[in-house]
């Protein structure tokens, strides 16, 4: 980010906020050699994610979906992901607002069983609606999405409809610790699971909505990311899929607490966490975002000589779990954010060149898509928070 000054405008009320394009706002900008080459990268990666994963609704006309498994159904983190992706390529497909409203029309149809506001977490192919319940992971995604809507075309209803998704996430999904849940069935204290942790998420709500609750959620999350890595990961950096509360500290869980044996291993949950602390300090330029990314940073650099290099799981000593010898784009794109936001230009270039060449799955590739996109972009920030 050299040469760009931000001016954070936390200060201003929220009516002169809403008559803002955003809270951020860069001053100066500098010339980046890389950038028409990675934005050129970019839009390609966009044109093959969007024809192979979005697809239209079959039951409702005008709905658009990211398909999630290659035969039609989805889940509500794959929507917000794909709210996001169109919103940030607004300015290079002049489809986007098409496909845009019609996610947030499809997410709309297919509400949680238990708060209504929020969408249910997965969807046949054959959308017919099921009786099931959220992930926080998806409409924190969603809401976020929403905001940039507003910024990007002006039209209130994006802004109307984010602060109410973001006004029942504050009561349905923060515990009053500033703790996250895992959904809005999570009824349990102490548990939550760190990839959920979307500082810039909780920046922009604080801003939109003016409520002091998203400090406090911000906070908590770094206090936790710092509880797991002194406690288990003080060499590595690493932390879990899911952690727990235990005598007062938070602590990797056992495995098979959710979804496999795992859960307490830097997986296929905790692989986010380079890209959205990473986008954290870029965007924010957070120290508490930086001490998060140093230790991650600094033992990747220790222990591998190339992106492929990076192993598909680790226990959060360093070691490999499991029939993880292999590399995917979701493992090894976040830590190309990472390396940018804290000037490792050699790391995010050779992240960069591999995640451009790699086409995989839903998941992987939309990962790395988001992460091209935060690698590609000029030290100009004013795209990054609504």
């Amino acid at each position: 980010m050299k040469g760009t000054r931000v001016a954070l405008l936390l200060s201003l009320p929220l009516a002169a906020l809403t008559a803002l394009p955003l809270p951020l706002q860069a001053a100066e900008v500098t010339h980046d050699p890389n950038t028409s080459a990675r934005e050129g990268a970019v839009e390609s990666y966009y044109s093959f994610w969007k024809g192979k994963y979005l697809i239209p609704s079959v039951r409702f006309p005008g709905a658009w979906k990211v398909d999630y498994n290659g035969k039609g159904a989805t889940v509500s983190e794959a929507m917000g992901y794909g709210m996001l992706i169109t919103v940030f390529m607004a300015d290079r497909d002049p489809d986007a607002k098409k496909y845009f409203d019609g996610l947030d029309a499809f997410r709309k149809q297919f509400p949680s069983s238990i708060n209504h506001a929020f969408m249910c977490w997965k969807i046949p192919a054959n959308e017919k609606p099921p009786r099931d319940d959220s992930a926080t992971d998806g409409d924190l995604d969603m809401a976020y999405a929403l905001l940039l809507a507003h910024h990007r075309w002006g039209e209130e209803h994006y802004l109307s409809e984010a602060k109410t998704l973001i006004g029942n996430i504050a009561v349905s999904l923060v515990r009053p610790d500033g703790s996250l849940r895992l959904g809005d069935w999570n009824e349990m204290p102490g548990q939550t699971r760190p990839s959920d942790f979307m500082p810039t998420h909780f920046r922009a709500f604080g801003v939109a909505t003016g409520d002091p609750v998203w400090e406090k959620v911000e906070s908590r999350c770094y206090a936790i990311l710092g509880e797991l890595q002194e406690g288990a990961a003080p060499r590595t950096g690493l932390v879990p899929d899911f952690a727990v509360q235990k005598e007062g500290r938070w602590v990797p869980v056992q495995s098979g607490f959710l979804e496999g044996h795992s859960d307490g291993d830097y997986y296929y949950n905790a692989c986010r966490v380079p890209w959205r602390i990473g986008w954290a300090e870029l965007a924010l330029k957070d120290g508490r975002a930086g001490k998060v990314l140093k230790p991650l940073v600094g033992w990747i650099g220790g222990v591998l000589h190339a992106p492929e290099e990076f192993r598909a799981g680790y226990h959060l000593d360093g070691s490999p779990v499991r029939n993880s010898d292999f590399e995917t784009a979701c493992f090894i794109a976040p830590t190309g954010v990472a390396a940018k936001a804290l000037g490792n230009t050699g790391w995010e270039e050779a992240v960069f060149s591999y995640g451009e060449k790699k086409h995989e799955d839903y998941y992987s590739d939309s990962v790395n898509m988001l992460c091209m996109i935060l690698m590609s972009e000029k030290p100009d920030i004013r795209k990054w928070l609504p």
